[in-house]
């Protein structure tokens, strides 16, 4: 899984339950940069509920440190998968 990129904030590759273990805390003290961000999605392939959850772990982290974020360009796959879980309400996607 690579994370935050310098230029602008993107996440992609895979962010499952195998892919994310034990690296929360490292990627999350990268977003610590700025007080907002707009983190693209677009270049996630492949997602499941752990990944969702992380994504929503992101944002709960960034209101506690005053960071406004928004995901942009979210995969299908995690449309989908927001609204069968019911969050879809609660993840911050622009446009």
């Amino acid at each position: 899984m690579q994370t935050f990129a310098e230029e602008k904030p993107t996440i992609s590759g895979q962010l499952t339950r195998q892919s994310i273990a034990g690296k929360q805390e490292k990627n999350f003290s990268k977003l610590t940069k700025a007080t907002n961000q707009e983190i693209d999605l677009s270049g996630i392939v492949k997602i499941d509920t752990a990944g969702l959850a992380w994504l929503l772990a992101l944002f709960e982290f960034a209101e506690k440190k005053q960071i406004q974020i928004s995901y942009s360009q979210p995969p299908i796959e995690l449309v989908k998968l927001a609204k069968l879980s019911g969050v879809d309400k609660l993840l911050p996607i622009s446009g």
